[in-house]
C-alpha cells in the first residue's frame, strides 16, 4: 500500500531574466507571471473586489470634457481607453499603448490599448534602455503567434519605419528596469490560498473530498484487480456529489469481519479563523483599513457603518487612489498632448450622497 499527496508550490517574485536564442527578456522563469496576476484577479472574489473598488475610485465619474473624444479607427472613446489602462496598471503595475503617429510625424493619429500580459521587452542595452518590445497574443504559443517587434515610443523618431511605436508605462521597484511588480506583490500566496479554500469546499460538498469513513476488509487480501473492482463497487454506491463523502478503503489479514468507522469533520473553526486571516491580508494589501468597502461587515468602534465607510473610504482615496490616479494622468496626459483631469465619483450610503473630497491625505 502507498499514500500519495500533491505538493502545492507558492507563489515567489517572478525572475526575470535573459535567455540565450531569446531577443525579448521572460517575465517569470516561464515568461508567464502575468498570466498568472489574471489567474488570481478572476478567481479570488476578494481581490477582485477591491481592485474593482479601487479602479471604480480612479476613473470616477469621467475624464473632464474629452472623455467623449475618438482616440482610434475602431471608435473607441478616450474614456474607454483609459478605463482599461487604469485595469492593467492595478492588476500588473504597468500598462502599454501602441502609438501611431500622423505622416508628419507631429503628433499621433491613433491610440490603441495593448493587453499588458502580451507584451514583452527587448534586452535592454549598455545604458540599461530598451529600444524595442515585442507583442504576442500568447507567448505560450509564439510558433502559432510569433512575437511582433515595435520601437518603443520615441518622439524623436515618427518616420514611417518608426510610426507605430509602444508606450511601455510602469512603476519602478528596486532591481527591477524591464517589468514592473503589483503593488499588492505582499499578498500573493494569501490570494492564491484564498482560491484554494474556495476550491476546497466546493469540492468538498460536489466531490466529498474530505473522507467520511474507513472501511477495514478483514477476511484477506484479494489480487489488485479484486481490490480495484470491490473500490468501484462501493464508490458506484455511495460516493458522489448526492451522497457526499468519500472513504478509505483497507485490506488486511483474515480474522474478523468487516469494520467501518466513522471519520471526524475537519474543525470548522479554523476554516473561518483561516479565512479571516487571509481576507485581513489581502485588504492590507491593498490599503483597504474596512472591509465594508468590499461588502464585509465587520464589528468596529463606529457608531454607524456610514461613518466607518466615509473614514475609511477618505484614507483610501488619500493614500491609493489618488496617487495612483494622479500616475495615470500624468503618464497618459503626456502621450495625449493635453492635461486631463477627473471628476471625482461620490460615496452613496442608504440614499445619501456624500461628495468626495480631493484633498483628503489620510
Amino acid at each position: 500500500m502507498s499514500l500519495k499527496a500533491h505538493k502545492f508550490n507558492t507563489i515567489s517574485i517572478p525572475d526575470i531574466k535573459e535567455v540565450q536564442g531569446k531577443d525579448w527578456v521572460l517575465f517569470g522563469d516561464k515568461n508567464d507571471f502575468p498570466q498568472k496576476l489574471i489567474e488570481l484577479y478572476n478567481n479570488s472574489a476578494i481581490h477582485n473586489t477591491a481592485l474593482t473598488a479601487i479602479s471604480e475610485g480612479i476613473l470616477g465619474e469621467g475624464i473632464v470634457g474629452e472623455g467623449d473624444n475618438i482616440v482610434n479607427r475602431t471608435g473607441e472613446t478616450l474614456q474607454s481607453l483609459f478605463k482599461k489602462i487604469t485595469n492593467d496598471y492595478l492588476i500588473f503595475g504597468g500598462y502599454a499603448l501602441n502609438v501611431i503617429w500622423n505622416r508628419e510625424g507631429s503628433s499621433w493619429a491613433e491610440l490603441y490599448h495593448l493587453p499588458f500580459q502580451n507584451v514583452r521587452a527587448q534586452k535592454p542595452d549598455a545604458f540599461e534602455v530598451v529600444s524595442h518590445y515585442y507583442y504576442s497574443k500568447n507567448w505560450k504559443q509564439i510558433n502559432k503567434y510569433p512575437p511582433l517587434k515595435y520601437p518603443a515610443y520615441n518622439t524623436q523618431k515618427t518616420s514611417d519605419q518608426y510610426a507605430s511605436q509602444i508606450y511601455y508605462c510602469f512603476d519602478y521597484s528596486p532591481g527591477n528596469i524591464v517589468y514592473p511588480l503589483p503593488y499588492y506583490r505582499g499578498a500573493l500566496n494569501d490570494i492564491e490560498l484564498d482560491i484554494r479554500i474556495s476550491k476546497f469546499h466546493n469540492s468538498n460538498i460536489s466531490n466529498g473530498l474530505a473522507p467520511s469513513m474507513m472501511i477495514n476488509f478483514r477476511n484477506g487480501i484479494p489480487s489488485p484487480e479484486e481490490q480495484q473492482q470491490i473500490y468501484f463497487d462501493i464508490q458506484q454506491t455511495f460516493a458522489g456529489q448526492d451522497e457526499a463523502g468519500r472513504f478509505f478503503l483497507h485490506f488486511c489479514d483474515p480474522g474478523k469481519e468487516l469494520q467501518v468507522d466513522p471519520i471526524e469533520n475537519a474543525n470548522d473553526t479554523y476554516y473561518i479563523t483561516l479565512e479571516e486571516r487571509i481576507s485581513s491580508r489581502i485588504l492590507t494589501a491593498h490599503r483597504i483599513t474596512s472591509p465594508l468597502l468590499v461588502g464585509i461587515r465587520s464589528g468596529t468602534g463606529f457608531s454607524s457603518n456610514k461613518d466607518e465607510i466615509i473614514v475609511s473610504y477618505g484614507h483610501l482615496m488619500g493614500t491609493v487612489i489618488l496617487p495612483k490616479q494622479k500616475i495615470l494622468l500624468d503618464t497618459f496626459s503626456k502621450i495625449y498632448g493635453q492635461n486631463l483631469t477627473i471628476n471625482p465619483a461620490p460615496i452613496i450610503i442608504d440614499q445619501e450622497t456624500i461628495e468626495v473630497d480631493q484633498n483628503i491625505t489620510e
